[in-house]
């Protein structure tokens, strides 16, 4: 599972990358296909540009978008309830 965290939630991204269940990388720096998407909203604006940036890069490189890109927000989200929510889908898609 690819996973894009914004880079001011670093301690997120190095939990993440400890457990070595995902590709972790920060949101400013990978260009390619995600599975997830790890923000922390701001405000509206922000986070349609996000969305929007993702469903530009998916036309651009011809991904399969039909199961979408998992939002998360992480404002008020520990490290380890996020990583429980990627855990679920994750393991959601091999049943």
């Amino acid at each position: 599972m690819v996973v894009t965290v914004d880079n001011s939630l670093y301690y997120i991204k190095q939990y993440l990358e400890n457990t070595g269940k995902y590709e972790v990388y920060n949101s400013d720096q990978y260009i390619g296909p995600v599975h997830a998407c790890i923000y922390e909203q701001n405000n509206e604006e922000e986070f349609v540009e996000v969305q929007n940036n993702l469903i530009n890069l998916a036309q651009n490189e011809h991904v399969d978008i039909r199961h979408g890109v998992l939002m998360i927000n992480a404002k008020n989200k520990t490290p380890k309830e996020i990583e429980k929510i990627l855990s679920e889908r994750l393991y959601k898609n091999i049943f």
